[in-house]
């Protein structure tokens, strides 16, 4: 036949095979093997934090490309047949489970959204619409004073003004109760939508030394506490805290050093709205959401506490001390801003000695 005749100018027509006995061609399989474990580590690549860090599924994956393109040797007591094993069952449990996690997580995610959003949308309108009625009732006041004062009407002018300023305390008040009542709704939906953001941040790479989350979790967590923290209940707080050494400023302190002062650290602040991270050489960061200040300085106390048992039983060249800066955050105050009073309240602290700690509201 002509068509049979022609050259072979296609690239990928080496890929095919020749017809077998059935008639149909069937593609080489070290081909296939190639694409697909290409395939797998593209699908790595582009991973996003889920309940699992993208960084371990972006390395199961490229684990699993190698395991089914390389393939496995035989053990001597398995059947005869190729001299290489492939995972296929093991490859489809890990796809088919990782995907369904990823999808459970995005509905999740996505959910705890569009609640917010929607629950936001509804404060909105109501206040919008509270504030029109009030609004007008406070405009009939007006204009009712306005005719009083224009007829020389005294007695019609103070009996509009009471009835003005009672008009207006009665609005005043209500806008508060709303604006708490508000508060208080959108506290909730922000508290699991601020969990749910925390979840990828846990499950991201941690410091080697102290076990706890990096610099780039901990910034990553500030922002969000900082567009959050507003429309909390209680305003959340930054703790910077700076080992030391006893009767040194400027010592280095040993990963040892710092691993048994993380663990005083990790001990006074367990619940799960609390954020521990390492955020320098030998600084560690908390940040704490619904505590009052003096819960908070109850807390604080306590790792001071800690601090000095852990220095008991030591020489004093081996005594660890902390100088914490606290600082609350503030109504419209950037990441930036808020990280420098911390850091300023730091500075007081390490300058009045250590081991205690300085507050900026």
């Amino acid at each position: 036949m002509l068509w049979s005749k022609r050259k072979t100018t296609d690239p990928f027509r080496g890929a095919v095979a020749t017809p077998d006995s059935s008639g149909v061609r069937a593609a080489d399989p070290d081909r296939a093997l190639d694409a697909l474990g290409t395939l797998l580590k593209a699908y790595g690549r582009f991973a996003f934090d889920t309940e699992q860090a993208a960084i371990s599924i972006r390395e199961q994956c490229e684990h699993w490309a190698q395991r089914i393109v390389l393939g496995e040797p035989r053990r001597q007591n398995d059947a005869e047949g190729s001299s290489l094993l492939r995972d296929w069952p093991g490859l489809h449990r890990f796809f088919e489970d990782h995907r369904r996690a990823e999808g459970e997580y995005v509905t999740r995610t996505l959910g705890g959204l569009r609640g917010t959003v929607l629950l936001l949308a509804r404060c909105l309108g109501g206040s919008a619409g509270e504030d029109r009625e009030s609004d007008a009732r406070v405009e009939r006041g007006l204009e009712s004073l306005s005719r009083s004062l224009a007829r020389g009407d005294m007695p019609g002018v103070a009996k509009a003004a009471d009835t003005l300023i009672e008009t207006a305390r009665e609005s005043m008040s209500q806008r508060r109760s709303r604006e708490a009542r508000h508060v208080a709704d959108l506290g909730e939906r922000l508290r699991d939508l601020r969990e749910d953001l925390s979840i990828g941040l846990k499950s991201s790479v941690v410091d080697e030394v102290t076990g706890l989350l990096g610099p780039a979790a901990y910034e990553q967590q500030l922002d969000q506490l900082c567009a959050l923290g507003m429309l909390l209940e209680q305003r959340p707080w930054l703790a910077v805290i700076e080992v030391g050494k006893s009767g040194s400023r400027s010592a280095a302190v040993d990963d040892a050093a710092l691993r048994e002062v993380c663990k005083v650290v990790s001990r006074t602040f367990l619940r799960k709205e609390d954020f521990l991270a390492r955020s320098g050489a030998k600084e560690l960061a908390v940040l704490v959401a619904d505590m009052t200040e003096e819960q908070l300085v109850a807390a604080f106390d306590r790792l001071l506490v800690g601090m000095h048992k852990l220095a008991e039983g030591r020489r004093r060249g081996e005594v660890q001390t902390v100088s914490i800066g606290l600082a609350c955050s503030r109504l419209g105050e950037e990441a930036a801003s808020w990280r420098q009073r911390a850091d300023l309240a730091l500075a007081r602290a390490k300058q009045d000695g250590g081991d205690r700690y300085q507050i900026s509201r």
